[in-house]
C-alpha cells in the first residue's frame, strides 16, 4: 500500500460476516468467515472498528489520516499508523485484495476436483459417531411428540423444515419430518439457503452427500441440465456447499427415514434482497425462468417418486442481524411479518409472498426468502398447512430468529 495518496485501499471482503459481540463490556465485532481463510475467530474492538467504518475501496492513506484526526478532535495520526492497523487487517485476510483473490482460488479449485461433498458439521451440531448419531435422530421421531396434524389419505409432495441448530428447533423439525415418514421417494430436491453464496442466485453440485449415516448420490446428470438451463443465474463454482449446513441437516433426517438410497438435486440459493424492488417474483428475474421451468418440468414428469424439501428459517431480528432495537421489542410485528408470509406459502401466492417482504423492504432479513420464492414457483396443484413455528430469543445477543414447518399435499 502506499502512502502518497495515489493508491486506494482495497475494500473489505464481501465474504464474510461482521457479527456484534462485547469484549470487556465494551462494543466488538465478531468475524465469520466461511471461505475458511480466517482459522481462528478474530473479535475486532477498539481503534480497529473506526478503520472499518472508513474503509469503503476509495479512500487512500491520505484520506484515512485526516478522517481519522477529525475523529480525533485533531490528535495528529501518522500514515505509518494507519499503514500499520491496514496491514493487520491485510494479514487476518479481510481485505479484497490480490492476496485474499489468490488464495480464494486456490480454495475454490482444489474443493472442485473433489468427488464428495463430506458432512462439515458432524461432532460440531451433531455427533459425528454413526451409532449416536442414530440414536440422537431417534429422539426426533417419537410418537408422543409427533404431527399433530396427521395428513391423511393425502400425498406429502414438499415440505419447509427449519435449518436452525437442530436443538434449538427439535420440536419444529420433528412436526416437519413425521409428515414424510411414510414416503419413499426415489428422489429428493433440496433447495436450501446459501449462506455464503453471494455474487450469483444460485449454486448446483455434481458431488455426492457423505454423513456419518452413509452416503446419498446426487443426480449428476439432472444438475447438469439444470447448469445449462440456469447458465445466467449458476454460479460457475460449487464452493458455496463446502459448509453450509441448511442442506446437511436436512440430509440426516431424509436418511435416518429412508436410508441413503434415494438420489439428491442440491440446491442453494442466493439472496434476492437485491432485486426485491424491481421484480414481483422468481420467474422475472432475467435467467432464473429457464431454471425454475426445468427444475419444474423434471418435478411434475417425475411425480409422486420426487419430494422437494426447502431447509430454511424465516425472521431474523436484533442487534446480531443489524438492528438497532432488541429483538423483544421487535417480536410482535415480526410474528405478524411471518403470519403474512406463511398465508401466502400456504396458498401457493408467490406475488403476496414477495410483496410483503417488498413493503418492509426486507427489513426482517427472511434468509429462506429466496429458496421459499423458488419452491413456490415449482409446485403446481397442491395445498399447504402450517404445522408448527416458533422463534428462538438469542438472550446474550438481544436477537431472536423465527422458524416453522409446513407441509405441501395433493388437493
Amino acid at each position: 500500500m502506499k502512502s502518497n495518496g495515489e493508491e486506494s485501499v482495497p475494500k473489505l471482503r464481501t465474504d464474510i460476516e461482521f457479527l456484534p459481540a462485547s469484549y470487556q463490556g465494551t462494543r466488538a465485532l465478531l468475524v465469520k468467515d466461511s471461505l475458511g481463510l480466517i482459522q481462528e475467530p478474530i473479535v475486532l474492538k477498539g481503534e480497529i472498528l473506526e478503520f472499518l467504518s472508513l474503509i469503503d475501496g476509495k479512500k487512500d492513506i491520505r484520506d484515512f489520516q485526516v478522517e481519522l484526526m477529525r475523529r480525533k478532535g485533531g490528535v495528529f495520526v501518522s500514515s505509518e499508523e494507519v499503514e500499520g492497523v491496514l496491514q493487520e487487517l491485510d494479514s487476518a485476510f479481510l481485505l479484497d485484495n490480490e492476496r485474499y483473490r489468490q488464495e480464494k482460488e486456490r480454495i475454490i479449485a482444489e474443493y472442485s476436483l473433489l468427488e464428495v461433498r463430506k458432512a462439515s458439521h458432524a461432532g460440531h451440531s451433531y455427533p459425528e459417531n454413526t451409532a449416536e448419531l442414530r440414536s440422537y435422530m431417534g429422539s426426533f421421531f417419537s410418537q408422543e411428540e409427533g404431527d399433530s396434524q396427521q395428513i391423511k389419505g393425502k400425498e406429502v409432495i414438499a415440505l419447509i423444515s427449519p435449518h436452525i441448530d437442530l436443538e434449538v428447533g427439535k420440536r419444529v423439525y420433528k412436526r416437519a419430518y413425521h409428515v414424510i415418514r411414510n414416503s419413499s421417494p426415489k428422489r429428493v430436491f433440496l433447495l436450501g439457503t446459501g449462506h455464503s453464496l453471494h455474487e450469483s442466485y444460485i449454486s448446483l453440485t455434481e458431488k455426492d452427500f457423505e454423513t456419518p449415516l452413509g452416503l446419498v448420490k446426487t443426480d449428476k446428470e439432472f444438475v447438469k441440465v439444470l447448469k445449462e438451463a440456469g447458465e445466467k443465474v449458476v454460479s460457475h463454482d460449487d464452493i458455496a456447499h463446502r459448509k453450509e449446513h441448511s442442506i446437511e441437516f436436512q440430509l440426516i433426517f431424509l436418511q435416518s427415514l429412508f436410508g441413503s438410497d434415494f438420489s439428491l438435486v442440491p440446491i442453494l440459493c442466493g439472496s434476492f434482497h437485491k432485486v426485491l424492488e424491481q421484480f414481483s417474483r422468481p420467474l422475472d428475474i432475467p435467467g432464473m425462468d429457464n431454471f425454475l421451468e426445468a427444475l419444474k418440468l423434471s418435478w411434475a414428469e417425475d411425480g409422486p417418486e420426487t419430494l422437494i424439501i426447502a431447509g430454511v428459517d424465516f425472521s431474523h431480528i436484533g442487534p446480531k442481524f443489524g438492528h438497532n432495537q432488541h429483538a423483544l421489542s421487535m417480536l410482535t410485528e415480526t410474528k405478524s411479518h411471518d403470519e403474512l408470509l406463511i398465508e401466502a406459502i400456504c396458498n401457493k401466492d408467490v406475488k403476496s409472498f414477495w410483496a410483503e417482504s417488498q413493503g418492509t423492504k426486507g427489513r426482517f432479513n427472511v434468509c429462506g426468502f429466496s429458496a421459499i420464492a423458488c419452491l413456490l414457483e415449482i409446485l403446481d396443484s397442491s395445498q399447504g398447512h402450517l404445522l408448527d413455528y416458533d422463534i428462538w430469543q438469542e438472550e446474550p445477543t438481544q436477537s431472536a430468529v423465527s422458524f416453522a414447518a409446513i407441509v405441501f399435499e395433493t388437493e
